[in-house]
């Protein structure tokens, strides 16, 4: 019988977890030949999160949970729970349902056939908001035109399927800055896909605020794609070759007396040279931005310091506490 280990990052999610088990029982019980686990990792709720895995703890056989000192963020929960999986199988999954929970058993299905990595493909989005719908097409696209190859599939998240090899190797990467979406593809493999449609969240509000989804994709690109880092090479070289034309031609236009550059200045002439000085300052501020976000990178790296520190382990068959493992 092959184990599973199903991770669940935990956020706030009092009211969700109930509802989990509600919908994930009646799917998992028929399902032959796997054994699943549920592993939460509680990453540093603020409401009744820890008390209710901790009931369900007390109450079944087949839950266990590691709780975080403060809150670290979705990739560090699940990297946590896979450093700390021991199944043959690993599905990463929101604990929320809008990734379907009748899925499972195809993914462990898919798993058993020798795929090492499963990925649900969320086919209809139709109960998401528009704009929530048109910022994601347009996230994925760019980032993959960045590489000119699709690095990230589209529509597919942290929902995901893994054997013991693709564990390990995902394990094995070694860098600080870790982000499943952009690792999860990275080590390639035999993957298989399997479309889903995403649910309305079951209860309570979703953590991604605007301005964390904005800076969870700068991260996503700056640590996925090296592609940004010669766009300043790029943009220098067409503004060299622009003003290399450019210059000479407006030295013979004043030799011939089309226009003076002393004073007084013409309205439109000083609306030419403030656009042209606001156009260089961007263009100087975007090039430092973009650097700015790989030596970020670099010094997170060479810091080295842990991805999330935990500050208490419960599983079912040993009920005192564990000795904290702050493993990066």
């Amino acid at each position: 019988m092959k184990s599973v280990d199903i991770i669940l990052p935990c956020y706030n999610e009092e009211e969700t977890i109930p509802l989990y088990f509600e919908a994930v029982d009646p799917v998992l019980k028929d399902v032959e030949g796997f054994e699943f686990r549920f592993l939460f990792v509680n990453d540093g709720s603020k409401d009744r999160t820890l008390d209710v895995l901790e009931k369900f703890r007390q109450e079944r056989n087949d839950v266990s949970y590691i709780s975080f000192s403060r809150n670290f963020g979705q990739d560090a929960a699940i990297y946590a729970g896979l450093e700390h999986s021991k199944a043959d199988y690993v599905i990463s999954m929101d604990v929320d349902l809008q990734d379907n929970v009748s899925l499972l058993p195809e993914i462990v299905q898919k798993l058993g056939e020798g795929y090492d990595v499963v990925n649900p493909h969320r086919a209809d989005r139709s109960d998401d908001s528009f704009f929530k719908r048109t910022t994601s097409a347009a996230f994925y696209g760019f980032f993959n035109r960045l590489e000119g190859r699709k690095i990230l599939p589209e529509n597919v998240n942290c929902y995901r399927g893994l054997d013991r090899k693709a564990v390990d190797i995902l394990l094995s990467c070694g860098n600080t800055d870790r982000y499943v979406m952009v690792d999860y593809n990275y080590i390639g493999l035999k993957t298989a896909v399997l479309d889903y449609k995403r649910e309305k969240r079951s209860a309570g509000k979703s953590k991604y605020s605007f301005k964390k989804l904005v800076k969870h994709a700068f991260d996503i690109i700056s640590v996925g794609s090296s592609a940004p880092a010669y766009l300043p090479i790029k943009l220098g070289s067409l503004f060299f070759a622009f003003f290399s034309v450019s210059s000479p031609l407006l030295g013979i236009f004043y030799l011939l007396g089309y226009f003076s550059v002393l004073p007084p200045y013409s309205e439109i002439r000083l609306a030419f040279i403030l656009s042209s000085l606001f156009l260089a300052v961007s263009f100087v501020s975007v090039n430092l931005g973009i650097l700015g976000i790989y030596v970020k990178n670099i010094v997170i790296n060479a810091r080295k310091k842990p991805d999330f520190i935990i500050d208490r382990i419960e599983k079912p068959d040993r009920k005192e506490k564990e000795e904290p493992d702050n493993k990066k």
